[in-house]
């Protein structure tokens, strides 16, 4: 009995110094201080509690690397701004549609980019066309803001997705099985959320406010073209991921080969890694630019950052998750509390969501526990959107930007809190119907 509780007592310190170096880091430096922290944090450990070293996601890094440096390059050379410039034709297209207009722009973005942080570039598209529609900018910022962040959990081009697919690999789950469940919730979701934006407060704006605040916005020039190379190096970005959802989703179009008298199929995450680099040189051979360039786009600077966030803290949850004490803890005790009461899992992820903020490494922290408490895949996938609980806390630059945007001041960072709960109860409602309709 007594060492029973010793047990307990030592895993529950492992966890609390885990959480503390995942915190410490992140305030102190980002992502990629929460990675650093996290792998000294593997020191303690092994020297201090005597763990031994478990797997590091090196799979979910390399793919997170090839995904940096793909977008990088796309924005290095133009890309972007020519696919934001292409948004902002559709937005001020559909004015007075703007609550739903904006926030399907800013998923298909985020979908195909593999970055929330796009929609840093369509805000103040957001906020300048909803007060020529008449309608206040906080609607339409907010929603959009809130989309951008489930969408990215479908995106195959996004870090933290990458990781999810690579770690369950190994239980048999593919992409297509995982965008059965998480892409229609996130679609489903997102128009359930612009239509509670829309009918929830007041809507319209004054007249004579809207005409003081347009005269303070700048339009922007409209005239700039782009090359015929900036667009083929889109296109080139576009086919990539394109392929990497074909065969994710339709793994038998892809190659095979006879290993050792087997047939072996192309792994996902190679498929993931190959066809970014592809996109990278297809960029490269078309538009001349520095290396440097590359490195110090916003894009590839946030995939590092997300590398070091699923490194650390996915390095050091498998140390002390997969040590044989602690997963007999996880499996015969808090994994029959969770198999009584799912929803336990809910606010816990949800919890965890809302201090570390980010997805990878809130899903770094997540997965091995998930997996060590033989929790079925697909009930993780179907409520897989809490790790989106970062709205609590306003750290996130989409919210910061878009508070600043709007010339009203009716956007606070207060104004997410009542959308973003609603948004991730209707995600944890809408995938566990999916999840039951599949039979998954």
């Amino acid at each position: 009995m007594k060492r029973g509780r010793k047990r307990m007592l030592l895993f529950s310190i492992e966890i609390i110094i885990m959480v503390l170096a995942i915190v410490l880091g992140l305030r102190t430096a980002g992502a990629l201080g929460c990675g650093i922290f996290a792998i000294v944090a593997q020191l303690v450990m092994i020297f201090g509690f005597g763990l031994s070293p478990g797997s590091a996601p090196v799979t979910a890094v390399l793919i997170i690397l090839s995904i940096g440096i793909a977008g990088g390059t796309l924005q290095a050379t133009g890309g972007i701004d020519y696919l934001v410039h292409l948004a902002s034709k559709v937005i001020e297209r559909f004015p007075k549609s703007i609550i739903f207009i904006a926030p399907m722009i800013v998923f298909l973005f985020v979908f195909g980019i593999g970055t929330a942080n796009i929609a840093l570039s369509l805000e103040p598209i957001i906020a300048k066309t909803a007060l020529k529609a008449r309608i206040k900018p906080k609607k339409p910022l907010t929603a959009s803001v809130l989309t951008a962040n489930i969408a990215l959990l479908c995106s195959p081009a996004a870090s933290a997705t990458a990781y999810m697919i690579s770690e369950f690999a190994g239980l048999g789950i593919t992409m297509g099985q995982y965008l059965s469940i998480v892409l229609p919730t996130a679609l489903i979701s997102m128009v359930i959320l612009s239509t509670f934006v829309t009918f929830v407060g007041e809507t319209k704006m004054d007249e004579r406010q809207a005409q003081t605040m347009l005269q303070k916005i700048v339009e922007e020039d409209t005239t700039k073209t782009y090359s015929t190379r900036v667009k083929l190096g889109v296109l080139s970005f576009i086919v990539a991921v394109a392929c990497i959802l074909t065969f994710g989703i339709f793994p038998e179009f892809g190659p095979s080969f006879k290993v050792d008298g087997e047939i072996v199929k192309l792994q996902m995450t190679d498929l993931v890694q190959l066809f970014m680099y592809m996109s990278a040189m297809v960029n490269l051979l078309l538009i001349k630019i520095q290396p440097t360039e590359i490195l110090n786009s916003h894009i590839t600077q946030a995939a590092i950052g997300a590398l070091f966030a699923v490194l650390g803290p996915g390095w050091l949850g498998a140390t002390i998750f997969s040590a044989p004490s602690n997963r007999d803890i996880m499996e015969t005790q808090i994994g029959g509390l969770v198999e009584q009461a799912p929803w336990l899992l809910i606010l816990f992820v949800g919890l965890v969501s809302m201090v570390v903020i980010s997805q990878s490494a809130t899903a770094s922290i997540m997965v091995p526990i998930v997996m060590t408490l033989g929790i079925p895949p697909t009930f993780f996938l179907a409520i897989v959107q809490t790790l989106n609980v970062n709205f609590v806390i306003p750290a996130q630059p989409t919210i910061l930007f878009a508070v600043d945007v709007d010339e009203t001041r009716s956007t606070k960072t207060t104004s997410f809190l009542l959308p973003g709960f609603f948004l991730i109860a209707t995600t944890v409602c809408v995938g566990l119907l999916i999840k039951t309709i599949l039979g998954a």
